[in-house]
């Protein structure tokens, strides 16, 4: 019998206008996800229903690019070739590259051009020098475990960029400080203009947990003074908010050793093998760009370089947010999937969310107890300069901010900044 309304029985949603749609769609090609991936974030975040078909069909009607449809050869090998020449210790393989082409550029490329173009660029692909036997083991650790996302938050402050680090000269320096979800996504990556200060991280950790409106059951940080506010505040919310959490059987902060506080540690040599090793090199060559001594050197350094650090910090918690683990047969916890995906179905994977959330007015009525406040907190110059060198940046045509260039547009910005404020 013929069905008048046209309707096939099944509600597949509503779907949004087709410019949306293509958007949605290529941001999930850019995250290199699974089909069946793809057809979740539509229904959980889209209310949309759809098989495998239909959805192989809107992919063809948006022309969303695949591996297989590559063709994009010499674009492909010129991006590669960029990211290989920022790269300066060569320690990113194929992997990593394929990833940085499909989120910062929407380039999907088959994994095996990516790895012979770079050993036709370099002679030798990187993941080959990093091969067992090349280098000192890893120390051997147990199994990381958790019952679900937000049970445990690590965090920690890292000065590899900092004044004591560069030597380069006072208040020449960039430090950061991260928050990594126990079970492993990236949370928070922030630069700051002093990681040890107490006020600093209170207004740091307030932001993130007014980004996801929650706290964990637990932080945990190897300790320090600077802590003071993030202990207490992570205390207190915990308190008001999951009163019958026992703080007996569920600690709200804990204080182990750096070497203990595993999962941060390793987002630290993660993000130098992404950009940091690189980013370090390119900030010590300021050494023949910077005047010692220099007022407007050292200010125009604060105002530049802690921008293009962050654009680099950002990039990175996408690409490692988005990655794919490799697949782990020892580990508890979930692999061969991207921490996105857990973090965002963790009941796929046998995970809780154990988020306890968090009002805006207690989160804002707590950071009025600092008192420093948050824009200060956050000053890398003061605000005379800054109208001053925004000024120079727009004259120039805002360059983009990127690491390979920054000491370009410092020296072109330099005289011009100088002449403003003489």
């Amino acid at each position: 019998m013929v069905n008048p309304t046209g309707s096939n029985g099944t509600d597949n949603g509503v779907f949004p206008p087709d410019t949306e749609l293509r958007k949605i769609l290529f941001d999930y090609a850019r995250r290199s996800l699974r089909l069946n991936l793809r057809l979740r974030y539509l229904e959980r975040d889209h209310q949309i229903t759809i098989g495998l078909t239909k959805l192989k069909a809107l992919n063809r009607q948006f022309d969303v690019p695949t591996a297989r449809k590559f063709k994009a050869v010499e674009e492909a090998t010129s991006a590669i070739a960029d990211i290989i020449a920022r790269d300066v210790h060569q320690s990113q393989g194929p992997d990593t590259v394929k990833k940085v082409m499909s989120l910062r550029l929407n380039l999907t490329v088959p994994r095996a051009f990516v790895r012979s173009t770079m050993k036709g660029l370099v002679g030798q692909c990187p993941s080959d020098m990093r091969m067992p036997g090349r280098g000192k083991g890893p120390k051997q650790r147990s199994a990381l475990n958790a019952i679900g996302i937000f049970q445990e938050i690590h965090t920690d402050g890292h000065e590899k960029l900092g004044e004591k680090a560069l030597q380069m000269g006072s208040g020449i320096g960039i430090d950061t400080y991260g928050m990594r979800d126990h079970v492993g996504k990236v949370l928070w990556l922030v630069v700051i203009p002093n990681s040890r200060l107490s006020d600093t991280i209170g207004h740091v950790f307030l932001d993130m947990v007014s980004k996801y409106g929650a706290i964990s059951v637990q932080v945990t940080f190897d300790g320090g003074s600077e802590l003071g506010w993030l202990a207490a505040f992570q205390t207190t919310l915990r308190e008001v908010f999951a009163p019958d959490l026992s703080a007996e059987e569920w600690k709200p902060v804990v204080a182990v050793k750096s070497t203990s506080n595993i999962p941060i540690e390793s987002t630290w040599s993660y993000d130098r093998k992404f950009n940091g090793r690189s980013m370090r090199d390119i900030l010590e060559e300021g050494r023949i760009h910077l005047i010692p001594g220099d007022v407007v050197h050292r200010e125009l350094f604060r105002w530049l370089w802690p921008k293009i650090v962050q654009i680099g910090l950002d990039e990175f918690v996408d690409y490692f947010n988005n990655k794919k683990t490799r697949k782990q047969r020892g580990r508890i916890l979930p692999s061969g999937v991207a921490p996105n995906v857990v973090f965002d179905m963790p009941g796929d994977y046998g995970l809780e969310n154990l988020a306890i959330p968090v009002a805006q007015e207690a989160i804002d009525e707590l950071r009025t107890l600092i008192d420093t406040s948050r824009e200060e907190a956050y000053r890398w110059v003061s605000d005379e300069f800054d109208a001053f060198a925004s000024e120079v940046y727009i004259q120039l045509g805002c360059p983009k901010l990127e690491a390979l260039s920054g000491w370009a547009i410092f020296n072109a910005m330099a005289p011009l900044v100088g002449q403003r404020i003489i």
